[in-house]
């Protein structure tokens, strides 16, 4: 964690945006260079359903195995940042990244591709929570909001590049060559790994007399996390999981049709991550949540309703534009612990996240088989809307 300055020496706040975000740079490239991992993988889900006559629920797997790995990397990944610094945590993790989707590609059975998965998912989790640690300690107060909404803003543009280039691939060569190149594309990433200081981030983990306010300051945390928790299953649900599915089946839609089509939702996020970003440190962070889950669920609902490939994209567009608030339960977080956030409470919240990320798909996809898919889209977003509510009538300690 960032220790206090050396005596004798004041650290002044930067003025700017741009001065705050200068030093910050290692950690969105190392961003860029990882999050289209993800977005790579939906408009697949189809081309991986057909080679492997797999169900809804089976394709689910895909995602909630990934969250597995993230899931179990959580808390020792933060452990061990604190003790060894970003660095090491982000080559460790990056290592994983690139032979998991190696190994993905490659895999020539279902079981073994989830397990080539799980490793991609240890990987991610290692990497961005380190990364995410690094510009939550580093962020300075006056300049979070709109740092964190930058910082999710180029995850999105990864995301959606991942989408377009990943369906754009699997229409010409199949979906292994996805996977295949993708391990390449992350060697780039040490590039930007080797510009972190190997040791800046080591620190005491706290412990001690500084556990005695542990059970006020889980009260506190507790709705930020059931704010994660579903707006993590939602995303991994219905727009990672579910929306593929439908747009397929229900719309007729093909891996490039829907590349360009989640595009259209990540490019909404965008927009909103932007016209956010100049209220977010001005404004309670919470209602402006809750505002971006009723999006999320109308879109959710628009999705069930619709029939024709314009609709569909509408629904996207506002679940994208919903899903824009994704920065507010961590910057809300950060506030509320009011200093450098303990090895502890990041590590709560990223096992929240990634639990829902685990559970979205297995529910989803069970509703979707009982009750069809567009029944499971419209009710999705509904979840999400629970978790903001909690959030949004909590207060600080």
């Amino acid at each position: 964690m960032t220790g206090p300055a050396p005596a004798g020496r004041v650290l002044a706040l930067p003025a700017t945006f741009r001065g705050a975000l200068a030093p910050l740079l290692p950690l969105f490239a190392l961003d860029i260079l990882t999050a289209f991992t993800v977005g790579m993988v939906p408009p697949l889900l189809p081309l991986l359903q057909a080679e492997w006559t797999l169900s809804p629920l089976q394709v689910g797997l895909v995602n909630t195995v990934y969250a597995l790995g993230r899931l179990g990397t959580s808390y020792p990944a933060s452990r061990g940042r604190a003790r060894h610094g970003t660095r090491p945590v982000v080559v460790v993790g990056l290592a994983l990244l690139v032979a998991g989707a190696v190994g993905a590609g490659a895999a020539p059975q279902f079981p073994v591709f989830l397990l080539a998965r799980l490793v991609m998912g240890i990987g991610a989790a290692a990497t961005f929570l380190a990364i995410f640690a690094d510009l939550l300690d580093r962020a300075p107060a006056a300049w979070r909001g709109r740092l964190g909404n930058t910082f999710e803003g180029t995850a999105i543009l990864s995301l959606a590049i991942g989408g377009m280039l990943g369906a754009w691939l699997a229409d010409r060569a199949g979906w292994r060559w996805v996977f295949l190149g993708a391990g390449p594309v992350l060697l780039l990433a040490g590039v930007a790994a080797r510009r972190l200081d190997p040791g800046a981030d080591r620190g005491p983990l706290r412990a001690g007399a500084g556990d005695r306010d542990r059970p006020a300051r889980r009260r506190a945390l507790f709705p930020v996390h059931c704010a994660s928790l579903t707006l993590s299953m939602t995303w991994s649900g219905l727009f990672a999981t579910l929306a593929p599915l439908l747009g397929h089946a229900g719309y007729g839609l093909g891996a490039g049709a829907l590349g360009l089509a989640l595009a259209a939702g990540y490019a909404a996020e965008l927009v909103g991550l932007a016209a956010i970003g100049l209220v977010i440190d001005r404004v309670r962070r919470e209602p402006v949540f809750l505002a971006g889950a009723a999006a999320v669920a109308a879109g959710g609902l628009v999705l069930a309703a619709g029939r024709v490939p314009p609709t569909f994209v509408l629904g996207l567009v506002l679940i994208g534009g919903g899903f824009a608030v994704w920065m507010v339960p961590a910057t809300v977080l950060t506030d509320r612990v009011a200093g450098p956030v303990r090895p502890e409470d990041l590590a709560v919240y990223r096992v929240a996240m990634d639990t829902g990320m685990i559970v979205g798909p297995l529910v989803l996809g069970t509703v979707a088989d009982l009750l069809g898919a567009r029944a499971a889209a419209g009710a999705a977003g509904f979840v999400l809307v629970g978790g903001a509510a909690v959030l949004a009538r909590s207060r600080p300690p």
